[in-house]
């Protein structure tokens, strides 16, 4: 069988990208839940953003500024409504402006 080469993936990170899918579920974390992102909307595997999207809507401490980009960038409607609800005053809208993740929106 000819070997597909796949660049700027490393080999740890797509392993853990198919990990999360088969043969049994490696759960994400905070730390792991960006790249795993990357990796499902580039190989078009949306499991493993749900996957994702699960984690980060019930285990993540994830600064709640960072849930709505990642939310937003890769289309998780739960979390996006969730993350949105908590920006419930203007002081809070104000807050959001100012943030580095803000400008990444």
């Amino acid at each position: 069988m000819t070997e597909i080469p796949i660049k700027d993936v490393t080999y740890e990170d797509f392993c853990l990208m198919l990990g999360t899918i088969y043969p049994r579920t490696i759960f994400p974390n905070d730390e792991t839940s960006e790249k795993l992102l990357e990796m499902a909307d580039r190989f078009l595997i949306p499991a493993v953003t749900n996957i994702v999207e699960q984690q980060l809507l019930y285990n993540s401490q994830m600064q709640n500024e960072k849930l709505i980009r990642l939310a937003d960038q890769y289309q998780m409607k739960m979390l996006l409504n969730k993350s949105t609800w908590k920006v419930d005053s203007l002081e809070k809208v104000k807050e959001l402006i100012k943030t580095l993740e803000y400008e990444k929106l």
